[in-house]
């Protein structure tokens, strides 16, 4: 068995029961998340459905074709995990979802490493609401690499563990799109050029990682 599929048992299941005849159950994924979520690509290019929501879901409708995903793409451009806590209840938590992502940090390390504190204490508050007001699933995601001084000094790097420690202590989901990053980066790419706009949005290939990351989590 995927030792991941433990973190998603619940919407396995509900993807089970679905079967998208009348009377099935649906199933909700809620992404929530900055400008990378969104689909904010190159300056100015907002295409939702080219964002790894969009692709996950048609990952999720591959494993599962009988049953009936939607996704509701909670991203929004700036967003930092203080914004995401007070539009939680609209955006997310009354939609009653079965599977929440959390993706954020590029936004947070603007406010450098003094900053880590209050973003880990509030993407843990983020887990714990989710999880104390739903019955969802939660997977966090680290976000791809910047294309700027905030890689080059180590900032990125910093928030990034802070997700990984966030996701350890609460013992849910992380889909570690930054280490794939990482590897690239090792491998010789420049940082600027894994990005559309070479400073903090992923290429419409780059969309395809964050896909691939989470759909590991719903294979047998």
């Amino acid at each position: 068995m995927n030792p991941k599929n433990r973190h998603v048992a619940r919407t396995i299941e509900a993807l089970r029961r679905s079967n998208a005849m009348a009377g099935s159950e649906s199933v909700l994924y809620v992404a929530l998340g900055d400008s990378v979520t969104a689909g904010w690509l190159e300056h100015g290019v907002l295409d939702s459905d080219a964002a790894y929501p969009a692709l996950f879901r048609r990952r999720l409708a591959a494993l599962f074709p009988r049953a009936m995903v939607s996704v509701l793409n909670a991203g929004l451009g700036g967003e930092n995990t203080e914004g995401a806590l007070t539009r939680l209840e609209r955006d997310c938590l009354r939609h009653t979802p079965n599977l929440v992502t959390v993706c954020l940090a590029l936004n947070d390390a603007r406010s450098g490493r003094d900053g880590i504190p209050s973003f880990q204490a509030n993407l843990t508050a983020l887990v714990r609401r989710i999880r104390a007001e739903s019955t969802a699933d939660i997977v966090l995601v680290t976000p791809n690499t910047r294309g700027d001084a905030l890689q080059e000094d180590g900032t990125t790097g910093d928030y990034v563990r802070a997700v990984r420690a966030v996701a350890r202590a609460e013992d849910v989901g992380l889909a570690d799109v930054h280490a794939v990053y990482q590897g690239w980066i090792r491998a010789g790419a420049a940082p600027a050029d894994l990005l559309s706009n070479r400073v903090s949005h992923p290429t419409r290939e780059g969309h395809h990682i964050f896909a691939n990351a989470l759909i590991e989590f719903f294979q047998p």
